[in-house]
């Protein structure tokens, strides 16, 4: 636990000089303002403050450490409607690795369609557009030992004018992000594997562009916290490094894992309140997002998960669950044995499981304890037998 608390404070040290923004509100002086939107509908519903939580496939959008190195791929899109004829499409895959390992992709396309006018008002009938795209990997590491991760993005994005209409105005941009990650069950109030809080840290687009001066590098600290099974708080604290200071506050309350209810808000010079609804069966999850704007016009956005093996995945953690509830109160009754067998199968399911692990050295011990003191208090039978006869 002491390693884990240095580990977190000096992270959390390193990162401390920059932060987040956001997608529909003030994009201040640093730019291009694509790669400070919020991607995600269940992100946007809790108002951005997604760092601490970043479990979804637009983890590596938020927290490039919240990725999940179970073997699970997840495969997400979205298509979005934004100011005027403004649109973009994206698409996030990630894959999981011997539990320990994840990658991911992301690919982002933004653009505006139009026709160009001359200050008579004159036109050529031809159609144009402007258009941004993204393209992002991600990588990333979990320690299983202590539930935290760490992970890294690297970034290009392609700027397109066309050059018959503005010469010139093209161009690149290499970006990285870090993070770091770390659940644990701190206060946990309930019985379930969902881990009780997490914090979360992140700086994003650090990079370079000769066209342009100033990237919105960014560091993003947030947390979140299940106050009971079925609702969960999270928030968030921005600071850009060239804009100003912000943060963001959400809540997610759940029936029964199935149907999902968000609600956050994200406070700058221009607010952003989101609100939003999911819905999660087996491996696919649907989350639509509502986000009324003072500046632009009101917005939905709708993204779809995909999530292929998640459904058995989770299946095999409940079993766990059930089967660690079983041993604990077995060892807890005296039942050493019993508990025991209960472990083997927690092993057979999950080889690398550490709590199993380390219950099954605590049993054993207490089972070689069981028969030395059966051994002595054998040979103290024997010894009253001996000076009986």
């Amino acid at each position: 636990m002491k390693r884990f608390l240095v580990l977190f404070f000096i992270t959390f040290l390193l990162f401390s000089l920059f932060s987040v923004s956001s997608a529909f509100s003030y994009t201040g002086e640093a730019g291009p303002p694509m790669l400070k939107f919020i991607y995600g509908s269940r992100a946007l519903s809790l108002g951005g403050a997604y760092v601490g939580v970043a479990d979804d496939a637009y983890y590596m959008d938020s927290n490039p450490a919240g990725g999940d190195p179970r073997k699970v791929f997840r495969a997400s899109l979205i298509h979005q409607e934004w100011i005027a004829d403004t649109n973009y499409e994206a698409l996030r895959l990630s894959y999981g690795i011997r539990d320990q390992f994840f990658i991911g992709l992301g690919l982002t396309y933004f653009y505006l369609p139009f026709e160009y006018y001359d200050f008579t008002g004159a036109t050529d009938g031809k159609s144009y557009h402007l258009s941004q795209s993204l393209a992002m990997v991600n990588f990333g590491y979990k320690l299983k030992k202590y539930d935290i991760a760490f992970g890294v993005n690297a970034k290009v994005l392609y700027n397109y004018v066309p050059e018959d209409l503005y010469a010139g105005q093209s161009y690149l941009l290499y970006a990285g992000d870090a993070g770091f990650i770390a659940r644990t069950n701190i206060l946990k109030t309930f019985v379930g594997p969902e881990p009780s809080m997490t914090f979360g840290v992140a700086l994003r687009n650090f990079g370079y562009s000769e066209a342009i001066d100033k990237l919105p590098t960014e560091l993003h600290a947030g947390v979140s916290y299940r106050l009971f099974r079925h609702l969960m708080l999270s928030g968030e604290f921005a600071y850009p490094l060239y804009e100003p200071i912000y943060g963001s506050v959400g809540a997610e309350f759940d029936i029964a894992k199935t149907f999902f209810i968000q609600a956050g808000v994200q406070f700058k010079e221009n607010p952003m309140i989101g609100l939003g609804v999911g819905y999660r069966r087996k491996d696919l999850n649907i989350n639509i997002s509502y986000t009324p704007s003072m500046v632009f016009r009101n917005m939905m956005n709708v993204s779809v998960e995909f999530r292929f093996g998640d459904a058995a995945a989770d299946a095999r953690e409940k079993e766990i669950e059930k089967l660690m509830l079983d041993a604990l109160v077995d060892y807890n009754t005296g039942n050493y044995e019993t508990s025991l067998d209960v472990i083997e199968k927690v092993l057979e399911l999950d080889p690398r499981n550490l709590r199993a692990k380390q219950l099954k050295r605590t049993v054993e011990k207490q089972i070689e304890l069981e028969r030395s003191a059966e051994k002595v208090n054998g040979k103290k039978d024997n010894e009253r037998l001996v000076k009986s006869d």
